[in-house]
């Protein structure tokens, strides 16, 4: 008998080491353990490993907001800064002027991490050198890839599935050192909040469980197992599938799925739809299949914002607390186009006249609160809008709103030599009265360039408007003709290149193959992309691929990697920003380093006439003149194919006169500003670029420019007071007329906005023309005053009488504390270091 008994407990000991085992290997081989479920489904394992549960929850974002949920909770926490959208100009008086790190295209030096290659004094001093305030690092939380040993498609990192930083952008104690330098030299952070198609990660791997609330993070549906059968087969429990059309009609003839969703016919949404998982076993035992909407690749998920649980809303609120509460990020970038239009559209509307902004629009006005609350301020960094959608969502709150007006046309103009649509973009933003210092100017970078154009497509389908069908239709054929040589880096209209490459391709070469002998004029054109950018109110945000002038990689230099048929990748070549990693053959992330023209930038602080000294010339008078919290008052009409010319209203006294000559063939121009209220066009002042034959009397302007030459002037003057920046008076609907090579027209001809009809009907979906807002008697002052034929195009009241001004001396400019984000007020530490001190003990873990 003591033998049987020893040999009994013999057999509960190696029984009890096995599981041991077996649960610390599932803990420690994540990526392993999700690939083999379906393998240990054939040992009919009656539920999922809990210990693998356990630590699926553990990096679970959904868990990890509860913690942070927490931190503020019945605490004073929550009150420290006002909810409320405030004046863009708090902002921009410290930091308008920002410069943007993508971790996945960084090289840096023995593969260290991102935050750990630029936490050095080198970094600071480019800042400093470009005149910037602000460092933008996105994105830095885990992403899918991480979890998956196969490479579906280019991984770019925003398909965030943790709160943790990434392998590749570092930890927390690089974070910490980095803060801390920028705090040193009076700087700002700024990152991206979880975005609304995450990865497939721990969220969704216990969503796809059916634990606890879990399934409502995500726009799921579980399948009845008899409808298995329409379902795409797949290998593995996480093996997912897009739905092909069949499968769709048939589950919602089942009543599972909408017949139709209001994104999935727009012109301008990208790809979207249902995906499929295979066989997933539960924590209850039970084996489920779901379908779920996703976001350009099966791989990237979509949230459910409305879904009862609140489980998508704990999820971004957890990391708002996080990033601004106790990481200190002053600048928090939202990424909703995957909620865009995510309800079911009724009836046989068509998708573009019942499209609608919902629910995204409700998410970014709910996050944009809790940013602020925190001390921090929102930019919505969707690029698929409207102006219509864009004035909805500065209504709705949101601090910035990425610069979808400007680009592509811009863009487009340096590619073609033809600024119609740009002039076209222009007056509309005149029209609809937009804020154009809550606009974030980028410059083309890793996400590549979006040629949806959907504001034109908006107009060509609501307003049956077939000139705008045209226009749209020519810029993007002007595009690909242009782009073709280079081997139509072209993909679901995006056109992926670097603002080098543009101006290498709009001079007939390859976009990564310039000869030496343009490297003279693509540095103009890039410097002339920026100027104009950088006239503009709002906040200007360069990358670090301007800074030393990337251009797009060869193909062939992806033969033979997972990625070689993707074009998308060609924009995500490696660059050194500085001399450091000069010489790194590879990013972290395993792309290839692509030719840059400029060289490191702390080589070019050295430098008397490098393109960083270039760029300090136009970002320094930028500053020097407040343009970023000025107002876009004007667009005087000009002659050449692609000339465009703005006026910018300074916040004291004074005007901006900004022309662009995109064309490679010089321009001369007679500008004509008599319509512009206060303005004085006498004694132009240049103060910035390159012009000729420059005059100016009464109320007209004279001036030539070369190819790709570009001029700001000061204009005296005192703008009307008491202005509305969003006037909203005439809703009018832009006639276009053809667009030939002899002849570019903007779509709004001679400058006259056309009225809207009394019996013109109005949308009953998506953004609505704002109807005009019928005005007392004494308001008369402030009606919208028309320009003349042949006159700037304007929305501005006509000014009281004015006495002659002098000109206006240049403000004295002084630096300024830095504002510091965060639930703790801190002197000297950033927020996450003395946050944590005071309450690692008077918190629940």
């Amino acid at each position: 008998m003591p033998s049987t008994r020893f040999f009994s407990a013999f057999l509960l000991s190696v029984a009890s080491l096995f599981f041991s085992f077996h649960t610390c290997f599932a803990a420690g081989k994540d990526k392993e353990a999700h690939h083999n479920d379906s393998a240990r489904e054939e040992f009919v394992i009656p539920r999922a490993d809990p210990g693998y549960i356990q630590q699926l929850e553990k990096r679970a974002m959904l868990a990890g907001s509860a913690g942070m949920a927490k931190i503020v909770s019945g605490s004073e926490l929550a009150w420290r800064s006002a909810a409320s959208q405030g004046s863009p100009d708090e902002l921009l008086g410290f930091a308008e002027t920002w410069l943007r790190v993508h971790p996945f295209t960084l090289l840096a030096e023995g593969q260290r991490s991102t935050l750990a290659h630029l936490d050095n004094t080198t970094t600071f001093s480019i800042l400093r050198e470009l005149g910037a305030k602000g460092l933008y690092v996105a994105p830095l939380g885990g992403a899918g890839d991480m979890w998956s040993n196969t490479y579906p498609g280019v991984r770019t990192g925003e398909d965030t599935v943790q709160y943790d930083f990434s392998e590749v952008a570092g930890n927390e104690q690089q974070y910490k050192r980095l803060m801390n330098g920028l705090l040193q030299n009076n700087m700002l952070m700024g990152s991206d909040l979880i975005p609304a198609a995450t990865g497939i990660g721990p969220d969704f791997f216990l969503a796809a469980r059916g634990y606890r609330d879990y399934p409502g993070a995500y726009s799921m549906v579980d399948v009845p197992q008899d409808l298995w059968k329409v379902l795409p087969d797949t290998a593995k429990e996480f093996d997912v599938q897009a739905l092909p059309v069949e499968a769709v009609r048939a589950l919602s003839d089942k009543g599972l799925l909408p017949k139709a969703m209001r994104d999935d016919s727009a012109l301008f949404m990208q790809k979207t739809g249902w995906a499929a998982t295979g066989k997933v076993r539960g924590l209850d035992g039970n084996t489920r299949r779901w379908v779920y909407r996703y976001y350009q690749t099966p791989q990237q998920p979509v949230l459910n914002w409305e879904d009862p649980s609140q489980a998508a809303v704990r999820i971004l609120s957890g990391g708002a607390v996080s990033q601004v509460g106790m990481q200190g990020q002053a600048l928090i970038g939202m990424n909703f186009e995957a909620l865009h239009g995510l309800e079911p559209m009724l009836g046989t509307a068509d998708a573009i006249a019942a499209f609608s902004v919902e629910p995204a629009l409700t998410a970014a006005q709910t996050m944009s609160r809790q940013i602020r609350r925190y001390g921090g301020w929102s930019w919505l960094k969707d690029d698929n809008m409207t102006l219509y959608d864009i004035r909805d969502f500065m209504r709705s709150g949101v601090d910035y709103v990425l610069d979808s007006a400007f680009s592509p046309a811009a863009e487009h103009a340096l590619l073609t030599g033809d600024a119609t649509l740009l002039r076209f973009m222009a007056d509309e933003t005149l029209r609809l009265g937009l804020d154009t210092r809550r606009f974030v100017h980028t410059t083309p970078a890793q996400e590549g360039i979006n040629y949806t154009l959907p504001h034109l497509a908006f107009l060509a389908t609501k307003y049956s408007l077939p000139e705008a069908a045209t226009l749209r239709s020519q810029v993007i054929a002007s595009m690909k003709a242009a782009a073709s040589p280079s081997g139509s880096p072209v993909k679901n209209g995006f056109l992926y290149s670097t603002t080098p490459g543009i101006a290498a391709m709009a001079l007939g070469a390859q976009a990564y193959a310039p000869t030496d002998a343009m490297q003279a004029s693509i540095r103009s054109g890039h410097l002339a992309l920026v100027h104009f950018k950088a006239m503009q109110p709002g906040v200007l945000m360069l990358s670090g691929q301007d800074l030393v002038g990337t251009l797009p990689l060869n193909p062939k230099a992806l033969e033979g990697t997972s990625v070689a048929n993707d074009v998308a990748a060609l924009n995500r070549g490696g660059y050194a920003l500085t001399s450091l990693a000069f010489g790194t053959p590879v990013t972290r992330y395993g792309l290839p380093s692509a030719t840059s023209l400029y060289g490191p930038a702390d080589i070019q602080v050295m430098e008397k006439q490098s393109f960083l000294k270039s760029l300090r010339a136009i970002t320094q008078k930028r500053n020097e003149l407040g343009i970023a919290k000025g107002r876009l008052v004007a667009r005087p009409t000009t002659n050449g194919k692609g000339a465009v010319a703005l006026v910018t209203e300074l916040p004291k006294t004074g005007f901006v006169l900004t022309v662009v000559n995109f064309s490679r063939k010089a321009t001369t121009e007679t500008l004509n500003l008599g319509g512009v209220p206060g303005l004085s066009a006498g004694n132009p002042t240049l103060l910035l670029g390159n012009a000729q034959g420059i005059s100016g009397s009464g109320s007209s302007v004279s001036l030539s420019l070369g190819p790709w030459q570009a001029a700001s002037f000061r204009l005296g003057g005192k703008a009307a007071s008491a202005s509305s920046l969003q006037n909203e008076a005439l809703p009018v609907v832009p006639k276009a007329a053809p667009v030939t090579e002899s002849q570019p027209v903007s779509v709004q001809p001679k400058g006259q906005p056309v009225p809207v009809k009394a019996t013109e009907p109005q949308p009953t979906n998506g953004p609505r023309p704002v109807q005009p807002t019928p005005t007392s008697p004494q308001d008369n002052s402030q009606q919208t005053k028309q320009p003349q034929a042949g006159g700037p195009r304007y929305i501005t009241p006509p000014p009281a009488p004015q006495p002659p001004m002098e000109q206006p001396a240049e403000p004295v400019q002084t630096e300024k504390a830095v504002p510091k984000p965060g639930l703790i007020k801190q002197q000297d530490t950033p927020p996450a270091v003395k946050f944590r001190a005071k309450h690692a003990t008077s918190k629940d873990d």
